[in-house]
């Protein structure tokens, strides 16, 4: 989490940032900005082109990466959930490359969720080691409709568990399957769906964030 100096550097960034008629809202590049300022870490630049590497921020000297998101609530209660894609995971394309040959959409919910969790490890298991990481991250910029309340929370973002799926099978999975075209798979608070193949991350609003205010 965020140090009281770093609080006060992400605030005074955040006004900055709004008070730019340049700038319409605070997301992607332009938070992936102000954190490499809160965190005074070098930031890269963007014409040299993007990696699709999981880390967006990267302290070298303390070994810690964060994958970032921005996203919009209506509120900040601590019951509330939120979505947003953390991986494009095309698991029927590269079924073969997962280990799990013949694997299709209409697939059972034990094998797509293998499958899912083999693409996830893999990912972070190589994006750490190219990266250098070993504190790995989520680091979340919520903020309100009217854009005057921020939250910054953080999640671990470690390799899943294969060895407890067999004890935490379909709890969700039947939510979705009138929601959404084909076959769906959940497993903790993550669930893909194949309709544009992605995982979505679901998770609580953490009691330990930090919140800005601005005016």
């Amino acid at each position: 989490m965020l140090t009281e100096n770093e609080i006060e550097r992400l605030r005074q960034a955040i006004i900055a940032t709004i008070a730019s008629p340049m700038i319409g809202s605070i997301e992607d590049y332009t938070w992936e900005a102000i954190f490499h300022y809160v965190k005074d870490i070098t930031l890269s630049d963007p014409a040299l082109g993007r990696s699709k590497l999981l880390y967006d921020a990267v302290d070298t000297q303390i070994a810690t990466g964060w994958s970032f998101k921005s996203l919009q609530l209506k509120n900040f209660m601590a019951t509330n959930t939120f979505s947003f894609v953390i991986q494009r995971a095309d698991i029927i394309k590269k079924a073969e490359e997962l280990g799990f040959p013949g694997l299709a959409e209409k697939s059972s919910p034990d094998e797509l969720r293998a499958a899912i969790i083999q693409h996830w490890n893999d990912k972070i298991i190589s994006s750490k080691s190219e990266q250098g990481v070993v504190n790995s991250y989520e680091g979340i910029l919520l903020k309100t409709i009217e854009g005057c309340e921020y939250v910054y929370c953080e999640f671990s973002l470690d390799p899943l568990d294969a060895s407890s799926l067999i004890s935490a099978l379909i709890s969700a999975i039947s939510m979705f399957l009138n929601n959404f075209c084909g076959n769906c798979f959940s497993h903790r608070n993550n669930f893909w769906r194949p309709l544009n193949r992605v995982v979505f991350p679901t998770p609580l609003l953490p009691l330990n964030i930090t919140k800005c205010r601005v005016s």
